[in-house]
C-alpha cells in the first residue's frame, strides 16, 4: 500500500519529464516550475501593498524592483539602461485641469462654476462646448424620435439614476447619482448631484477622487488612438443645477418633485439658460520602465539570436473608495510565470543553444505602451528576435471550460500567423509534455473579442516576429477588485508555464531558425 501511495503522489512534472519523447536535457528546468513557487511570487505581486500596480505609480515601481531583484538573484545579464535591468521610457500623462470651468448665462448674466467644487468629470478632452440645454427628467428617460431630434447638438441635464430609485432605500445615494448615460447625438450630459449625503458633489469627489483623476497616457509624440467617442458626462452641484432649472420651479427640490411625479417629463429646451463648458487639460511627463534580463545561449554560432518571454506587470491601480484592483490573474499570473521561466532556464544545467530573454512590460492597460516603446527602441535587434512567447492571464478557468468541466487547457493565439512551424512545434511540445487541451477559438483575428490585438505580443507580430499568446480567457473578476490570489488555480498555471518553457526550449535549440510563412500564407 505504501509503495502504491508514493507512486500516486509523484509530481506530474516528474512523470512527464521521464517520458521517452521528452528531451532529457530540459528535465531539471522543467521540473523546477511548481505551483508553490508561482504562488509565492504572486502573493507579493498581487498584494495590497502594491496598490494595483498602475503604470507610473508607486506600486508599479515596487513591482519593477522586485522583478529586477529576482533576475539579479538568478544571475541574468542586465541589458537595460546603464547595465541595469530597466528600460526606462517617458509617458505623456493627461488629466483634467483645475482651470476647467462651466459658465451658465441667464437673464441675470453669466455665472461661473469651478471643477471639484461645483462639478466633476472623468472626461479628458481639451475643448469648449457651448450649446443650449435640454432637461429630460431622470437618466432613464425614454426618448421618442422627436426628443432624440431635440437633444441633437445640445447639452442634456437630468437627475442621476432612475425615477423610482430615490424611493428605494436599498440603493445608496452615491450609487443612485452615479447611474448616468450618454445620450447619442448630444454634446454632453449633466447629472444633478444631491444637496448633501453620499450623493453630494463633496462626497462623490471624496469617494471617487482617484477614479476621477485617472489619466490617459501615450508615448510622447504618438498619435492619440482612435476609437469610439461618447459625449462626456459631468456631475453638477445643486447650485449649478438650480441656475439651469429655474424655469421649471422656484427651487431645485420643486423641480425634483415634479420629475418624480407620475408622468414622464417631456424633454424641454431651457430657453432661459445657455451653457459654456471649458474643459482644459494638464499634461506632464512621467517615467515608467520595462524590466528585462538575458541568459546567453551556449552556441557561439547562434547565441546572438534570442527567444523572448513576455508579460505585462501593470494593472488598474486604485479605484473608488480606495479599492485596490489586485490584478492577480491580469496579469500577475503572466508576470510570475516569466519569473519561473527565468529560474527554470537559469537553473537548468544545460543551456539552450540560442539566448533567452525575459521581459515584463508596463503600460499594457494604457494601450500596450511598454511593448510599443520596446519595439521602437529594441534592446535586442528585432531581426535577432526569433520569437515572442507572451503570457497574459493563465491563472483561471473561463465560463466555457467551466461548463465543459475542462480545467487543463490554454487558448493559443497567433501561433500560426507568422510561422506555421512555430505552431507545429508548440503542438509537438505539448504532446511530449503536459498534453493540455489547446484551444484555438481566439486565434481568428476576426473574432469579435479581438484578443489577437489586445496583448503585448501584437507589437512583435506587427514587426514580423513569430508569436504565441498564451491565455485562459476572461472571467467574472476580469478588471474588478475581486481578481485576487485566492482564486488562482496554481496547479493548472504550473502546467501551462511548463509547456511554455518546453516550447521555448525547443525554439531555442532548433538547428535552424523558425521558418516564417510566405507572404501569401501570412495572415
Amino acid at each position: 500500500m505504501r509503495k502504491l501511495f508514493l507512486l500516486l503522489v509523484v509530481p506530474s512534472a516528474l512523470v512527464v519529464a521521464q517520458s521517452k519523447s521528452f528531451d532529457p536535457y530540459a528535465r531539471i528546468g522543467f521540473e523546477s516550475i511548481t505551483p508553490n513557487d508561482l504562488s509565492a511570487h504572486l502573493h507579493f505581486i498581487a498584494s495590497p501593498e502594491l496598490e494595483g500596480r498602475e503604470t507610473t505609480f508607486r506600486g508599479q515601481k515596487v513591482a519593477a524592483r522586485y522583478i529586477a531583484s529576482v533576475f539579479q538573484k538568478l544571475g541574468l545579464k542586465p541589458i537595460g539602461d546603464d547595465q541595469s535591468y530597466f528600460q526606462r521610457f517617458d509617458l505623456e500623462v493627461t488629466r483634467i485641469s483645475e482651470h476647467s470651468n462651466i459658465a451658465v448665462t441667464t437673464r441675470k448674466g453669466p455665472k461661473s462654476f469651478t471643477i471639484r467644487r461645483d462639478f466633476l468629470t472623468q472626461s479628458t478632452r481639451d475643448t469648449i462646448y457651448q450649446a443650449p440645454v435640454v432637461f429630460v427628467g431622470y437618466m432613464d428617460a425614454t426618448l421618442d424620435s422627436a426628443a432624440q431630434a431635440l437633444i441633437k447638438g445640445k447639452i442634456v441635464v437630468a437627475f442621476g439614476g432612475r425615477k423610482g430609485d430615490s424611493k428605494d432605500t436599498s440603493i445608496s445615494a452615491a450609487r443612485r447619482v452615479s447611474f448616468s448615460r450618454s445620450f447619442p447625438g448630444s454634446v454632453a450630459t449633466m447629472v444633478v448631484a444631491d444637496d448633501s449625503g453620499s450623493g453630494s458633489i463633496d462626497r462623490l469627489y471624496a469617494r471617487f477622487s482617484r477614479a476621477m483623476e485617472k489619466t490617459s497616457m501615450r508615448l510622447p509624440g504618438a498619435q492619440t488612438r482612435g476609437g469610439f467617442s461618447f459625449p462626456p458626462v459631468y456631475y453638477i452641484s445643486p447650485p449649478l443645477a438650480g441656475e439651469l432649472l429655474k424655469e421649471f420651479g422656484k427651487s431645485l427640490d420643486d423641480v425634483r418633485r415634479k420629475a418624480q411625479g407620475g408622468r414622464d417629463i417631456k424633454p424641454t429646451t431651457l430657453k432661459q439658460a445657455s451653457v459654456r463648458i471649458e474643459s482644459k487639460l494638464s499634461r506632464e511627463v512621467r517615467q515608467s520602465e520595462n524590466v528585462i534580463g538575458l541568459l546567453e545561449g551556449s552556441d557561439p554560432a547562434v547565441k546572438d539570436e534570442v527567444v523572448l518571454f513576455t508579460a505585462h506587470y501593470d494593472h488598474e491601480g486604485i479605484g473608488a473608495d480606495g479599492i485596490i484592483f489586485h490584478g492577480a490573474d491580469d496579469d500577475g499570473s503572466g508576470t510570475v510565470a516569466v519569473l519561473e521561466l527565468a529560474e527554470a532556464f537559469a537553473t537548468n544545467p544545460v543551456r539552450p543553444r540560442r539566448s533567452v530573454a525575459f521581459m515584463t512590460v508596463t503600460g499594457e492597460e494604457k494601450g500596450l505602451l511598454g511593448s510599443e516603446y520596446y519595439v521602437k527602441h529594441p534592446i535586442i535587434p528585432l531581426d535577432k528576435t526569433v520569437a515572442d512567447l507572451n503570457i497574459d492571464m493563465i491563472g483561471r478557468t473561463d465560463k466555457k471550460h467551466d461548463e465543459l468541466k475542462v480545467q487543463d487547457y490554454v487558448y493559443v493565439i497567433g501561433s500560426d500567423k507568422i510561422s506555421i512551424e512555430l505552431d507545429s512545434l508548440l503542438k509537438t511540445s505539448n504532446n511530449e509534455s503536459e498534453a493540455l487541451s489547446l484551444d484555438y477559438l481566439y486565434n481568428d483575428e476576426n473574432n469579435p473579442d479581438g484578443f489577437y490585438y489586445r496583448s503585448d505580443h501584437y507589437n512583435f507580430a506587427r514587426n514580423g516576429i513569430p508569436v504565441i499568446f498564451f491565455f485562459t480567457g476572461v472571467h467574472v473578476d476580469y478588471h474588478r477588485p475581486t481578481d485576487t490570489v485566492d482564486k488562482i488555480q496554481f496547479s493548472k498555471m504550473a502546467k501551462i508555464t511548463r509547456l511554455i518553457f518546453y516550447t521555448g526550449w525547443k525554439v531555442a535549440n532548433k538547428t535552424h531558425r523558425l521558418v516564417t510563412n510566405t507572404p501569401a500564407a501570412a495572415r
